[in-house]
C-alpha cells in the first residue's frame, strides 16, 4: 500500500512523493488474527491450549505470539515469555508453526532452572542502566525462538529518539554481553539526545529545522501546518522529485538530535548535500589557498548551489582525488510543534 500520508496530503504537494510506504496498521492486524486462528489451533491439536496462555501482539513494525510457558510467568505474571515471532504478509503454515512451538517449548520447558537464572541476572542488570536515566525504561525482558536449538534473549525498553518523541526499541541477541552491548549502544545514543533538549517555559521540548531543510519545504508547497503529521515519527523520510524544475531529483528528511535535517541529489552537476556536509565530484583544479581561506567564511564564497538560497558558514574543507568535502554549518529556526 502507498504512504498514506502521500495519499492524503497530495493534494498540498505534488512536487515531490514520499517513497518509505508503510502498510495501514489495520490491514497488520487482519493478518495477524489469521496467524493467531492457525497457532491456536495448532495449540489445540497438541494438547496445549490450557497448558501455555498465548497472547497476540502486534506493536512498532513487530508481530509476535507471546506464551505463557515458565511456571513463574504463570504463577505471577512476571518472568520471561517465549516469543515466536511471525510475518503476518506470509500465509500460516501448520506444519512450521508446530515443529517452532514444540522445538521451542521444549527448550524452555527442559531448562526452565537456567533460563530462569539467566532472565534474573540479566534483567537486574539492564534494569541498573535505566535507574537514573530520565525518559528511558526496561519494559520487558522475553526469550524468543531462533533457528537454532537455542533461545535468544529479547528486550523491548523506551528511550528519547532524535525527533525528541518516545521511542520504543527492541534489541535481539544470542548472548547476555550480546545484548547489553546494543543496549548499551542505544543508551548512549538516548543520552546524547537528552543532552540536547531545549525546554520553552512551558516545559514543552522545543524542536528545531536546519535552514536548508525550511527551504526545500518551501520549494516543495509543504505547508508547516503539515509538518508535525509528515514527520511524526524517529525514523528517514525519503523522497524523489516530480517536478522537474526543482533544483534536486530525490533526498530524504531525517531527525538528528532534537532537529530536522534534509539530504538532496542535486539534478544539475555533481553534487550532494548529505545534512551538514556538501560533496562535490570531479569540481575544478581550485588551488589549496583558495579552499583554506573559505574556512568561517559563507558558503557562496566557494560555490553557488543553483536553485537553492540558503545560509551556511564552511567550517573545513577536504579535498581527495577527485572529490571535495565541505563541513558546513547551518542556522536554526523553531520547528512548528510542541511536543510535551
Amino acid at each position: 500500500m502507498s504512504n498514506s500520508r502521500t495519499a492524503t496530503q497530495s493534494d498540498h504537494f505534488q512536487k515531490i512523493v514520499f517513497t518509505n510506504d508503510r502498510v495501514d496498521g489495520r490491514v497488520i492486524w487482519a493478518k495477524a488474527r489469521r496467524h493467531e486462528e492457525a497457532f491456536r489451533n495448532v495449540l489445540c491439536r497438541m494438547g496445549f491450549e490450557q497448558s501455555f496462555p498465548m497472547k497476540l501482539e502486534v506493536q512498532h513494525g513487530f508481530t509476535n505470539f507471546a506464551v505463557d510457558v515458565l511456571d513463574c510467568q504463570q504463577a505471577s505474571g512476571s518472568g520471561p515469555r517465549l516469543l515466536i515471532q511471525v510475518d503476518p504478509r506470509s500465509r500460516p503454515d501448520k506444519r512450521s508453526i508446530e515443529a517452532t512451538l514444540a522445538r521451542s517449548i521444549g527448550l524452555m520447558f527442559e531448562n526452565a532452572e537456567m533460563y530462569e537464572q539467566i532472565w534474573v541476572a540479566t534483567y537486574g542488570d539492564l534494569l541498573s542502566r535505566f535507574s537514573n536515566r530520565p525518559e528511558a525504561s526496561l519494559q520487558c525482558l522475553d526469550f524468543m525462538a531462533g533457528p537454532h536449538d537455542w533461545l535468544l534473549l529479547h528486550a523491548q525498553f523506551l528511550r528519547l529518539g532524535h525527533n525528541f518523541s518516545t521511542a520504543r526499541s527492541r534489541r535481539i541477541a544470542s548472548d547476555i554481553e550480546e545484548l547489553i552491548e546494543a543496549i548499551d549502544f542505544d543508551l548512549r545514543e538516548h543520552d546524547r539526545n537528552v543532552a540536547a533538549l531545549t525546554v520553552d517555559e512551558l516545559g514543552s521540548y522545543r524542536r528545531k529545522i536546519t535552514g536548508l531543510a525550511a527551504h526545500v519545504l518551501e520549494l516543495t508547497g509543504i505547508s508547516p501546518d503539515d509538518l508535525p503529521l509528515l514527520f511524526d515519527d524517529d525514523g528517514d523520510h525519503p523522497f524523489t522529485s516530480i517536478d522537474g524544475s526543482l533544483p534536486f531529483s530525490a533526498g530524504r528528511f531525517y531527525w538528528s538530535r532534537g532537529t530536522l535535517e534534509c539530504s538532496l541529489e542535486m539534478r544539475k552537476g555533481r553534487c550532494w548535500i548529505d545534512g551538514r556536509r556538501v560533496i562535490l565530484s570531479h569540481p575544478s583544479n581550485l588551488p589549496a589557498t583558495t579552499l583554506s581561506s573559505c574556512v568561517e567564511r559563507p558558503l557562496n564564497t566557494l560555490l553557488q548551489i543553483e536553485g537553492l538560497e540558503f545560509e551556511a558558514t564552511i567550517k573545513t574543507v577536504h579535498a581527495a582525488r577527485d572529490c571535495i568535502v565541505v563541513e558546513i554549518e547551518m542556522p536554526k529556526d523553531e520547528f512548528p510543534d510542541q511536543i510535551d
